[in-house]
């Protein structure tokens, strides 16, 4: 895996946050590299076991996930090698302590034959949002988003369910499921997570 990363200097990797992941098969064992500080991300999120001996097995569920997420990505592309192997995609938002990262994947591949082998390796980068309330109330703006529509947002970034949200708003989780599908449609997205990036990211 050393040789992998050779060609970085110890402070880029010290200082990135990223994975290097294999998929395993029947053939090969699950391979996951990891940077100091995308470790340090990863074990600050709440779906992460604490004892430590567990964090990689723990990091390769969130990869095994991010390439599930990636591949449906690809399936608008087809065979059309050279975009799928050298574009870089936004896939998903994951929250640690109270800062949110967009996470990023690419494939790493230099030949058509193997882009789509379960071991082709991939890349997910950790990228920090801009989660404060500044940016977060300038893209409610944007977006023109009703009083209901901002709360429910706000709900959403402190990682609330459904049923937390209907709760807290004193509404039924079907109206709660309605405003989300009218914020999706609104933003342009599909997922809560589109919600959250749409409105972290931009």
């Amino acid at each position: 895996m050393d040789s992998a990363f050779g060609f970085y200097s110890k402070d880029v990797i010290k200082n990135a946050a990223f994975i290097f992941y294999i998929p395993g098969n029947e053939k090969s064992a699950l391979d996951v590299f990891y940077s100091p500080m995308a470790f340090d991300i990863l074990m600050r999120t709440h779906t992460v076991r604490k004892k430590e001996r567990e964090a990689v097995s723990d990091i390769s569920s969130f990869c095994d996930k991010w390439k599930k997420l990636l591949d449906k990505k690809f399936e608008g592309i087809g065979s059309a090698f050279k975009e799928r192997s050298e574009q870089v995609y936004f896939i998903d938002v994951i929250k640690s302590q109270k800062r949110f990262y967009a996470v990023r994947g690419i494939v790493l591949s230099d030949s058509p034959q193997k882009i789509n082998q379960a071991e082709c390796p991939h890349l997910f980068i950790l990228d920090r949002t801009h989660s404060d309330h500044t940016h977060i109330a300038k893209n409610f703006r944007k977006w023109q988003l009703n009083r209901r529509e901002q709360e429910i947002v706000q709900l959403l970034l402190g990682d609330h369910s459904n049923k937390e949200i209907a709760l807290y708003l004193n509404l039924s989780c079907n109206t709660i499921k309605g405003y989300l599908k009218l914020l999706m449609r609104k933003l342009d997205v599909n997922s809560r997570t589109g919600i959250i990036s749409k409105l972290l990211m931009e």
